[in-house]
């Protein structure tokens, strides 16, 4: 089966790479599977590679900054294109941004084959946009990101969702809910991670300080809930929190709450802070943009055997609940939060085990190679009779 994906985020970044890791896992099943993205730089010019056997077209773009986002008309037109003079079984697109919508209708209805559209982000109203740029940016071009994230769901021949709370708002809008499936976003449980012993040695670390981690950026609400939790915890225990990945936290800040910094590093050190930390942490308020969310660090976390402390967002709560991951506090209120990152600390023998709980739970529900064969499952209801056959077979 050749299979066109389409996403409008940049070659290289976060939500490129998973993308790309669940392209190349469908690869590994026998399947022709091409990327279609945005070029992190070109403006004119398109750029194609391959990549872990999956093929990708990265578009020019004539905006910049924070303005590459899905909305440049140039970029939209020269998929078209490309798309033109290639032939595919199936579309799949990753939200509703203009280039990515126009580009997989356009694939949808010139080669009069099925398209499933994936909801991964509340862009518009009480979403992102608000939490990404203000109340003033979600109530005028936040108005528009909303459109274009509701309006065209009702082309799709089939729907994921990224979330339960995101499956139960498609359905909502008159969607079938037989044609949807929720999914969240894997990692590739193959990689290696160096014992806990190993990767303290690496990083030079000897003290036995309960030590958390952070991997990414964080929005200000989110920090905020963090601070404010660590103000109580301070007072009362020791504590470090490796903050792995470029931030916006001033010195100040970190040097007061004892968060250690490595900007960016290579994918080796990544895996030794992992494996280095003791527990893992998602400080997420309660809001509607976390609860429509999959924080996909979680994977990363769970993957390294590591424990997680987190708020009550997206569907943490059953997961948690089913599964003896972590640590979840009752509420988005700090003081609960800080209670958690107490009980963690106190119960240091629960480490191991709740580690190995994430690891079973990330091998058996976020493989890559699990939800790529989920995914041909649910593609194949669509196909015709004879591709349906090749494809089982």
């Amino acid at each position: 089966m050749r299979i066109a994906f389409v996403i409008h985020n940049q070659e290289g970044t976060g939500p490129y790479f998973k993308v790309l890791e669940q392209c190349a896992a469908i690869v590994a099943q026998g399947h022709q599977v091409t990327l279609i993205c945005t070029s992190r730089r070109r403006r004119l010019q398109s750029q194609h590679s391959v990549k872990n056997g999956v093929v990708v077209y990265e578009a020019p773009d004539l905006l910049w900054g924070e303005l590459r986002q899905g909305v440049d008309l140039w970029n939209a037109l020269r998929r078209v294109v490309h798309a033109s003079s290639q032939r595919f079984d199936l579309v799949h697109a990753i939200d509703c941004r203009p280039n990515v919508i126009l580009t997989a209708l356009h694939i949808k209805y010139w080669q009069r084959i099925p398209l499933v559209i994936s909801w991964w982000d509340l862009f518009g109203g009480k979403g992102i946009a608000r939490e990404r740029s203000g109340a003033l940016y979600a109530a005028t071009v936040g108005r528009v990101e909303t459109f274009f994230e509701e309006y065209f769901r009702k082309y799709a021949d089939a729907a994921t969702t990224i979330t339960s709370y995101l499956a139960e708002r498609l359905a909502s809008m008159n969607y079938p809910r037989e044609q949807i499936m929720v999914q969240h976003v894997g990692t590739d449980t193959s990689i290696e991670y160096p014992s806990k012993d190993e990767a303290r040695s690496a990083l030079g670390l000897e003290s036995d300080i309960p030590t958390f981690c952070f991997m990414g950026t964080i929005y200000k609400s989110d920090l905020a809930v963090l601070l404010d939790a660590l103000d109580v915890l301070k007072n009362q225990t020791q504590y470090r929190i490796f903050w792995i990945g470029n931030h916006h936290i001033d010195d100040a800040v970190c040097n007061k709450y004892n968060i250690l910094p490595t900007g960016y590093v290579s994918t080796d050190d990544m895996k030794r802070y992992l494996s280095a930390a003791d527990v893992c942490l998602l400080p997420m308020r309660v809001n509607l943009s976390n609860r429509a969310r999959w924080h996909s660090k979680v994977s990363d976390y769970f993957n390294a055997s590591r424990p997680v402390v987190s708020t009550p967002v997206s569907d943490f709560p059953s997961i948690f609940a089913n599964n003896d991951v972590g640590w979840m506090s009752e509420s988005d209120d700090p003081a609960s939060f800080a209670a958690s990152l107490l009980q963690a600390i106190h119960e240091r023998d629960e480490w191991e085990r709740k580690g190995h709980n994430a690891r079973r739970y990330v091998s058996s529900s976020l493989d890559v190679g699990v939800l790529a064969g989920e995914l041909l499952d649910f593609y194949g209801r669509l196909l015709p009779q004879a591709k349906q056959e090749a494809l089982a077979s």
